[in-house]
């Protein structure tokens, strides 16, 4: 793309604040903002939590492993609590986002059940710790991507029901009287269905002729 080393530090940082992460980038230091009251009482309890959890001596790891991927539920159990840490260290890279530290703690323990109930499908090009490690940054990056989009549809409807507002605002002045459904439909060039669930979505905030007659 021919970038120059500045412009990929911008891409690099882009990408980064989206939780995908270039290996062998490097950017600069960000100041890092405190988290809320409800996520240093969160994360204060779930340390406590994690000195309960059972690790597992080194040596034993290599049968769990072999345990697990034969789909073995004790051993399942075991590598869960011993990588649970990973977790919250992993979580912690992805925070002070869209999502709170509690909330991304447990997409990635789901992504951590996943890997290890799909032990037995590791082809060998991963370890079994990086195999977990992707499982777990994949669920926390789905999590914040749909967190994103739920969003932007938010924005969207909100976007539509100002526009449609203004549009029955405009159209009543121009009408003398209130409007149908049916004319807004064509004033806006929408769907009728589109804009009958608009109407719903905005209950008593926007009013039509239908609706009053109703």
């Amino acid at each position: 793309m021919e970038l120059d080393g500045e412009q990929l530090q911008m891409v690099h940082a882009y990408l980064a604040g989206k939780g995908i992460r270039v290996e062998g980038a490097v950017l600069p230091e960000r100041e890092i903002p405190p988290y809320t009251e409800e996520e240093q009482e969160f994360l204060k309890q779930y340390q406590k939590e994690l000195k309960y959890l059972r690790k597992q001596p080194e040596d034993l790891l290599p049968d769990l492993y072999e345990r697990a991927a034969d789909g073995d539920a004790e051993a399942k159990k075991l590598l869960t609590e011993h990588y649970m840490e990973n977790v919250l260290r992993l979580a912690e890279e992805y925070a002070h986002g869209s999502l709170l530290l509690q909330d991304l703690v447990q997409e990635g323990s789901l992504g951590l059940m996943t890997g290890v109930d799909t032990l037995g499908l590791l082809d060998g090009t991963l370890s079994v710790e990086e195999y977990l490690e992707a499982e777990i940054r994949r669920a926390l990056q789905e999590a914040l991507r749909d967190q994103e989009e739920a969003r932007d549809t938010g924005a969207q409807i909100t976007e539509k029901l100002n526009r449609l507002a203004d549009s029955v605002t405009e159209l009543t002045e121009d009408l003398g009287r209130e409007v149908t459904p049916d004319e807004l439909s064509l004033y806006l060039d929408m769907p009728l269905e589109e804009i009958e669930d608009l109407l719903r979505i905005a209950g008593e905030t926007i009013e039509t002729a239908e609706q009053k007659e109703n």
